[in-house]
């Protein structure tokens, strides 16, 4: 579950020692899913977990297919062979064995209960830069009435990317997995599968940790290190980076609220969802922006209704405080466009082509003004190097390349 690299430190690692899991006897366990997408709602199609000691795997049959991106990146597929649906490898086009959702969480679950053994609890090890799965689990957990099961045994989530981030703030600027796995595990892994994300998520934590242990104690010391005395700093350590169960299950629940904000908003942004890949990339954090400030729909169609285009801008304001002004002039042009759809604002490619025609119309009034001959005598050499024509034709030409080239990167 590893997206764009992220270099901001999330507000909640900052508060982790305020409101964490009390010190204790903790069993770490890496942990990660393959889901049918990104969001809350989207379903499991894999579940893994990871200790040194022993592993758990398992493909789920979910109930929707899914969406290209997973298809790709996880290299399975749901196919329907008359009656019956079943998960095949996208590549191989293999039958893969499967459970449904409430089984495979049951099993993991009975695996976790027995990883915690004597222990005070689990710690599930997990590392994406933008955290979804714990969430996607805690709704899974609750469909099946699983949670407080599941609280008895799991204590807290850690995410491996603030442990990195914290770790290796003066090294690196990519806490991706790939690269950390690269360049501290030197290992090349199957992202694209749970299984090996859990146990990598784990390793790279447990690795970052024992290094500051090892700084902390003094190299002259580490060959007389105990080992049991190091794994338990080393727990320690990411137990101060782990978050309450009740603390994601709180999150969770805001989290819907802010996808729900988001359907609501779906009337401003559904067409530039249906444009192409930049268009959707662009709209996607603007209609995240107005949810999380928990703007709704009714209360920009009231603004408008009363102010117009004043009262967007009040309210953005008034909402937004904080947002640069670039972000608020992208989110009024696209309010604008919605509000008022005889109002067409300019594209940057249009204002582009509105600026190579003017060139162009610059070009054919030169090269007129150039030919003509108030005295009679014959149009100035254009071959030569001197030629003022020459000249300018040149100069017009490289402009001409520099719009082009900025009109392909819009």
């Amino acid at each position: 579950m590893v997206s764009s690299t992220m270099t901001e430190v999330d507000p909640m690692k900052k508060s982790c020692d305020a409101m964490g899991i009390a010190p204790g006897d903790y069993c770490l366990v890496g942990w990660d899913m393959d889901t049918t997408g990104k969001k809350v709602i989207d379903e499991i199609c894999q579940i893994a977990g990871y200790t040194s000691n022993s592993t758990y795997s398992q493909y789920v049959m979910p109930y929707k297919d899914l969406n290209p991106t997973a298809i790709k990146r996880h290299s399975m597929k749901v196919v329907t062979n008359g009656k019956f649906r079943v998960l095949r490898n996208s590549k191989t086009n293999e039958v893969i064995k499967s459970k449904s959702e409430v089984s495979a969480l049951t099993d993991f679950l009975s695996w976790l209960e027995t990883m915690k053994g004597n222990a005070d609890g689990v710690i599930l090890v997990y590392h994406e830069p933008r955290k979804v799965i714990p969430a996607m689990l805690l709704e899974s957990l609750k469909k099946y009435d699983f949670l407080d099961r599941f609280k008895q045994t799991v204590k807290g989530f850690a995410n491996g990317f603030n442990i990195a981030e914290d770790k290796c703030a003066n090294m690196a600027h990519i806490y991706s997995l790939r690269t950390l796995s690269r360049t501290l595990l030197q290992k090349e892994m199957n992202l694209g599968n749970a299984q090996d994300r859990a146990s990598l998520a784990l390793q790279i934590a447990e690795y970052l940790c024992t290094i500051e242990n090892i700084k902390v104690e003094g190299e002259s010391n580490t060959n007389n290190v105990d080992n049991d005395a190091a794994m338990k700093k080393t727990i320690e350590m990411i137990r101060e980076f782990a978050q309450p169960v009740d603390i994601e299950e709180k999150e969770h629940n805001e989290l819907k609220m802010v996808f729900e904000r988001q359907n609501n908003l779906r009337p401003i942004f559904s067409a530039l969802f249906r444009m192409n890949r930049r268009e959707r990339q662009h709209a996607s954090p603007l209609r995240r922006l107005l949810a999380e400030a928990g703007i709704v729909y009714s209360e920009l169609q009231d603004a408008w209704t009363n102010s117009k285009k004043d009262g967007l801008e009040h309210l953005m304001k008034e909402k937004l405080p904080k947002v640069d002004e670039k972000k608020l002039e992208d989110l009024m042009i696209i309010l604008e466009r919605h509000f008022d759809p005889e109002k067409k604002p300019k594209s940057k490619m249009s204002e582009k082509k509105s600026i190579k025609i003017k060139n162009e119309k610059k070009i054919s009034d030169d090269k007129e003004n150039n030919n003509k001959c108030d005295s009679g005598h014959d149009s100035p050499d254009t071959t030569t190097s001197g030629s003022p024509v020459k000249i300018n034709s040149d100069e017009i030409k490289a402009q001409e390349d520099v719009l082009t080239q900025e009109c392909a990167e819009v």
